[in-house]
């Protein structure tokens, strides 16, 4: 008899609702086959966005020093994943087709980009799934993907960091998932939304600095 998710407290050798700071493939590989409700995750795509977007925005002008998005993860860790994930939703699907399965679902985040200024930003993104489901799905959330417009509380800390808003309506639309899992957690925003949301989460990041925000993060939030 499977336990209700209310009665478990480890999902292999990891404890719920913990962010772990740690290479996400060798946690994903201590984790059960199909034993993830969801993963949702916003993994690097190797084009230099770890320095940020020329400080366009309402942000003040930040410099980041990281050196993580040189080029896409290997595919042994979408392998884990996939392994892993019931459902699964990854940003950026578009830049690891050649890694990923070919989906039928793909979800479409609109930026709504009518800044009318030269900038580097995309009008929208795509999302992979694995949802067996022959369709396309579309949010509208945020000017241009600035992070700040969601949530006046919500600021910036990380160079690729999603609005709250749109993980939260993400979240929303997958009731079922009780369990969701981010192998690239960053400053914490899955993390964040699960715990507004009373969903149960493990995060894995291996940047102790984004740890630490995405405890202090984590700390500040309640239950919507």
């Amino acid at each position: 008899m499977v336990k209700p998710l209310t009665e478990i407290k480890k999902i292999g050798e990891f404890e719920l609702n913990k962010i772990y700071c740690m290479d996400c493939l060798e946690g994903l590989k201590k984790i059960p086959d199909n034993s993830v409700d969801l993963v949702l995750t916003d993994p690097p795509y190797g084009i230099g966005a770890d320095k940020g977007s020329g400080h366009y925005g309402h942000t003040a002008q930040r410099n980041y020093n990281d050196n993580w998005d040189n080029s896409t993860p290997p595919k042994e860790i979408f392998d884990e994943i996939l392994r892993i994930g019931k459902k699964i939703i990854i940003f950026g699907g578009n830049y690891f087709t050649d890694k990923l399965p070919v989906g039928t679902f793909w979800i479409v985040w609109d930026k709504v980009g009518n800044i009318k200024f030269d900038n580097p930003f995309s009008d929208c993104e795509l999302l992979w799934t694995n949802i067996n489901r022959k369709s396309v799905k579309k949010y509208i959330c945020i000017q241009q993907g600035f992070v700040k417009d969601d949530d006046l509380n919500n600021q910036r800390v990380h160079p690729t960091q999603k609005p709250l808003k749109l993980i939260r309506e993400i979240l929303k639309d997958n009731p079922d998932c009780l369990l969701v899992l981010d192998p690239f957690i960053g400053s914490g925003t899955t993390a964040v939304a699960c715990k507004q949301l009373g969903r149960k989460f493990i995060g894995f990041e291996i940047s102790p600095e984004y740890c630490e925000i995405a405890e202090e993060r984590l700390c500040q939030e309640t239950l919507l």
